[in-house]
Order: structure tokens, then sequence, then C-alpha cells
């Protein structure tokens, strides 16, 4: 399943030195965001998800933060220990091998610029500015 989780740049820097990012709860399209969303196809229910996180990520953005952004995994699924509408709760921490892709937020929110996995560490020091 994939998932959407918002960062900040830092918390992208950070996860990029450990390997290991904790969160408790990642969007994903469960099938109850499905069922409630039958008029979209996969392609539309991915950009819903990721436009969502993206709200997340500019309204976590502070001074010192760097640029907002969300990062797409693919969520084993021995970690999702619960589903929600829109998302779910994870019994372990996320993987950096697990990342799919970051997308860079506007500084309004409602555009993403996409960037391959390993694209991330040759473009972090320009995110944190």
């Amino acid at each position: 399943m994939r998932g959407y989780v918002a960062m900040t740049a830092k918390e992208v820097q950070e996860f990029l030195a450990t390997g290991t990012f904790d969160v408790s709860d990642i969007y994903a399209p469960t099938s109850q965001f499905i069922v409630d969303n039958q008029d979209l196809d996969d392609e539309e229910i991915e950009y819903t998800l990721s436009m969502v996180a993206a709200e997340d990520a500019v309204e976590m953005k502070t001074s010192g933060s760097g640029a907002a952004c969300v990062l797409a995994f693919e969520i084993p699924a021995n970690i999702i220990s619960e589903s929600h509408d829109m998302s779910v709760s994870l019994s372990a921490p996320l993987q950096w091998e697990n990342v799919d892709c970051l997308f860079e937020v506007s500084s309004d929110g409602e555009e993403l610029t996409w960037f391959a996995t390993q694209e991330i560490a040759e473009n972090i020091q320009g995110w944190l500015r």
C-alpha cells in the first residue's frame, strides 16, 4: 500500500541520515477511503492523498525548518496495525528503503514537484533554505 507523510525539509534530512522515521499514522488509500471516493480512479486517489499531506506539510513549516515536503512510501503490510478513513496506523517506524519519491510543496500548498528517491540527497540543501 502506498502512503504519504507530511514533513519539513529538516525532518527529511534527519530521516535520510538515520534511515528511520517514527510516525504513528500515514495517509493511505484505505478501503474506507476508496469506498467513500468511488468516483475517483487510482491516480486521482493518490493525488488527493498527496495533496492532503501537502496541506499538513505547509502547516508544519516554520522558520528554519526548510521547505514543506511530502514523502511517498510503499508501506510494508506487516507494520500496518489499524486502518482509518484515510490513513493507517503503524506499529513500527518507516524505513528509508521504503521511500518511493519526494514531493516538494510550493509555498502556497497548491503545487507538488516530484523528485526520485536518488535525487533527494542532492537537493536537500536547497530545500533547507
